[in-house]
């Protein structure tokens, strides 16, 4: 997946920026953050960097053990449970759930 996303740009005249932009969400509900160990599209660093960056007590993180791109479509029902819970009954999960 990476490779072949990375192919479109290889030839771009444009170089990318590397300033991101502030997700700092003191003072805010929970906000819950999936990250999956195995998805090549969007590494599990960057789940852990955002659940961070929002700040302490806002960003909670869900880990999935899994492979391939996405984790709510992967058919785990710790996953399921984890975010329909919070979307839709607005429980937040615990901190540093994992699910296998």
């Amino acid at each position: 997946y990476l490779a072949w996303g990375m192919l479109s740009c290889t030839n771009w005249a444009v170089p990318g920026a590397a300033d991101h932009p502030d997700v700092s969400a003191t003072g805010a509900a929970p906000i819950l953050v999936v990250g999956n160990t195995g998805d090549p599209a969007t590494p599990y660093q960057g789940a852990k960097k955002m659940v961070d960056a929002l700040g302490k007590g806002v960003g909670v993180e869900v880990t999935y053990k899994g492979q391939g791109h996405g984790a709510y479509d992967s058919g785990n029902k710790c996953v399921h449970n984890a975010v329909n819970g919070y979307l839709l009954d607005g429980t937040v999960p615990p901190a540093g759930t994992v699910c296998t």
